[in-house]
């Protein structure tokens, strides 16, 4: 649970990393299709919980469809992600600058 605003700044750090080391590996394996869902929600306008809602109905939406998209080396940064984003959106009320992520 993020306790602390300082915190909640490092879990959503936290999502733009493993986010961006996603985009490395598909673009490195050149997956068109899980790049196509990633960039369709990040990054992100803002670290709200909307945004982070957004990102992962995003990547549920791809692990659905595609679930081949999630297997090797994005494996261990989807369940990354994963974590940090249930952190986020199961203590919503724990944010900074209430205005600045709405």
């Amino acid at each position: 649970m993020t306790a602390h605003p300082a915190q909640y700044e490092d879990t959503v750090e936290q999502i733009n990393s493993a986010c961006q080391r996603l985009f490395d590996t598909w673009c490195e394996s050149r997956s068109v299709i899980p790049l196509g869902y990633l960039l369709h929600c990040w990054p992100l306008p803002n670290g709200g919980p909307v945004s982070v809602r957004r990102l992962a109905d995003g990547l549920r939406e791809l692990s659905r469809a595609h679930p081949g998209a999630l297997g090797g080396s994005a494996w261990p940064i989807f369940c990354e992600l994963t974590l940090c984003i249930d952190e986020i959106l199961l203590y919503p009320g724990i944010r900074l600058h209430k205005a600045a992520y709405d």
